[in-house]
């Protein structure tokens, strides 16, 4: 059974990927990945062994005018490749986690009738997962949407890799854990800064994001600091926390939560749609964050404090986040996926069209 999955762009979009794409070969489907030219999706895919193909795609939403047409030239020019792509790997299906680097194979799957799966990360879905939804035959939601969602949905939490799917913390009761998300956070690694040097008995893991990492350390002055500009195994600092001070990107509070860590969430005000605020405001009305806006990152210092020296509050935090936790995820949309085609008769042999009958069981495939 072959089955393309589409992604890449951000962590956010590529590791979701990883997760599902692993439990996918786990049972048995063959797997291309498809991505941009020149993306971390293509060498997490080739250091994992999955076949990969690329295709052209640029950035749409909140881009200038300039960069709007290039995207848009981009964009049609991935949908004639990603025709081309379908025809000659005949996947059962499209499986793809949203954003502008699978728009293409998605259209392309849309006029060719291949059914497709959609993973979405955030309480607020991407626009390319809103425009797509309602043709898909699941969108598998990482949360409980903060607005009526369109199409089939099920509510199954973010794929995460084995790795990253919880495991139990050995804290200290004093390591602070700072995370910018991939793309690092300036002004979330300086308000860190200044908050080791204030509490100077606390240890703090500052992941600053490739970007930043020289910025940040010709400022450092504190002892207490250990810095990062990108690890390939987040787990070992998650275990290593006592509490997480971090964006609220979808995956990395499904990740703080299946390590049961107590977060203090600092929202990324330019998101698409305020998505992470809609992420943080989810995860603190369950009991298992805080919220601090952007602009109040003065307090930065005594909100840790705070929480460091609240041991009780810190337990009821981890429970909640426990509550919520789904470590399966992956697995379970892979089963679903897998276990949904089964039962689809559709003719996708290589080279060939899926079949257009109306009547062949497949929802994806009915005039």
């Amino acid at each position: 059974m072959r089955v393309l999955v589409a992604a890449g762009g951000t962590g956010g979009h590529v590791f979701p990927a990883l997760a599902l794409v692993e439990e996918l070969r786990r049972l048995g489907a063959r797997v291309v990945w498809v991505g941009r030219r020149g993306g971390l999706e293509k060498d997490v895919a080739a250091a994992q062994g999955v076949e990969f193909e690329s295709l052209p795609a640029g950035g749409f939403f909140g881009k200038g005018l300039r960069a709007k047409v290039v995207g848009l030239w981009l964009l049609l020019a991935g949908v004639a490749r990603a025709l081309v792509l379908l025809r000659r790997v005949g996947p059962r299906a499209v499986v793809a986690t949203g954003g502008f680097a699978s728009a293409a194979v998605l259209a392309a799957a849309l006029v060719t009738r291949v059914p497709f799966f959609l993973l979405e990360q955030n309480c607020i879905p991407g626009r390319v997962t809103r425009f797509f939804a309602r043709r898909a035959r699941v969108t598998f939601l990482g949360f409980a949407p903060a607005r009526p969602f369109p199409g089939s949905h099920e509510v199954t939490g973010n794929p995460l890799r084995s790795t990253l799917a919880g495991g139990s913390r050995k804290d200290d009761g004093r390591t602070v854990l700072v995370l910018g998300g991939s793309q690092g956070a300036r002004a979330l690694n300086l308000a860190a800064l200044d908050a080791a040097a204030a509490l100077t008995t606390l240890s703090f893991v500052i992941l600053t994001g490739r970007r930043d990492y020289e910025y940040v350390r010709g400022r450092c002055c504190s002892a207490n600091c250990e810095l990062a500009d990108f690890t390939a195994r987040p787990e070992e600092l998650y275990r290593r926390a006592t509490i997480c001070v971090s964006r609220a990107g979808g995956m990395v509070l499904s990740e703080l939560v299946a390590f049961n860590i107590p977060a203090i969430l600092v929202p990324f005000p330019y998101a698409t749609d305020r998505h992470q605020d809609a992420n943080a405001q989810h995860l603190a009305a369950v009991g298992a964050a805080s919220v601090l806006d952007q602009t109040r990152l003065s307090g930065l210092t005594s909100t840790i404090r705070s929480l460091i020296d609240n041991e009780p509050k810190r337990r009821l935090m981890e429970q909640a986040a426990r509550a919520v936790a789904r470590p399966d995820a992956a697995r379970v949309i892979a089963g679903r996926i897998i276990e949904m085609l089964a039962g689809c008769d559709c003719t996708t042999e290589p080279g060939r069209a899926p079949a257009l009958s109306a009547d062949n069981g497949c929802p994806s495939h009915r005039s």
